[in-house]
């Protein structure tokens, strides 16, 4: 007998439900007992709620609707689920890093300090975008060792004479001095949106990506008052998110939306 596509995807979709939802040893349990010899009756008493009393009960409907599919099958589907969920979240878990005043009661990373280990492990490629850079020694120090190492270094920077006024500024020249060989872009006036009082926009963005697998999003600037004495946040991500990120970067660049600074 054919499986009704229909069936089979409800099947599939309860039993991703289950893998996210259930703890760990709820999970292990409903897995044992859907493999041979568990005793697969009455798999309601794994629910701790109603709402997952009525799931399982779903599980149990669907699979009395199609007996050709043996609940060893059933068992290791679901393991899978439960593989695939975990490691997507881990992939996509979002830590806070902070500069500011400490509360004992919430232990943070410091931004700065997120940012140091990011581009001082770092194998093959950061991409550091910023608003400003002042001074910021240590982490103009940590970049420049990063491209004694081979890896290639981007910064996507705020320059004074292409923000319309709004920064006498930039910093330019004091990081080419000390890295010399990253990459420097930057967006061109003429590529910005204007406001209806003729303002023209800032690249006001910061973050850092390293490798493709971590990115740090934050308030922080590269400068010291942002990496020592502001009060800064930002979230810490993994590999889904530092991926797009560093991808919406090069596109930009492709694009011509950000050109380099020669």
């Amino acid at each position: 007998m054919n499986i009704p596509t229909d069936s089979r995807l409800q099947l599939l979709r309860v039993l991703v439900e289950l893998a996210r939802e259930l703890p760990p040893g709820t999970l292990n349990a409903l897995i044992s007992a859907l493999e041979p010899g568990g005793g697969r009756q009455n798999l309601g008493r794994f629910a701790a709620t109603p709402t997952m009393r009525e799931k399982l009960r779903r599980l149990e409907e669907l699979c009395g609707l199609q007996p050709e599919i043996n609940t060893q099958v059933i068992a290791f589907a679901l393991r899978a689920a439960a593989e695939a969920a975990a490691a997507v979240a881990v992939e996509q878990r979002a830590e806070i890093a902070w500069t500011g005043p400490a509360t004992e009661a919430v232990p943070l990373r410091r931004v700065d300090q997120v940012i140091y280990d990011m581009v001082e492990t770092a194998k093959e490629e950061v991409l550091l975008v910023t608003y400003a850079a002042y001074k910021a020694e240590r982490a103009l120090k940590a970049l420049r060792d990063a491209t004694d190492r081979g890896v290639r270094v981007r910064l996507v920077i705020e320059l004074a004479e292409e923000s319309g006024g709004k920064i006498s500024f930039d910093g330019l020249q004091g990081f080419r001095t000390v890295v010399p060989s990253a990459q420097v872009f930057f967006w061109p006036l003429d590529r910005r949106k204007r406001s209806a009082s003729g303002s023209y926009g800032a690249m006001h963005a910061k973050c850092l990506v390293a490798d493709r697998s971590r990115a740090i999003v934050s308030s922080a600037n590269l400068t010291d008052y942002a990496l020592e004495t502001n009060m800064e946040l930002g979230l810490l991500v993994g590999r889904p998110v530092a991926v797009r990120l560093a991808e919406h970067f090069a596109q930009l660049i492709v694009r011509g939306e950000l050109i380099s600074a020669i």
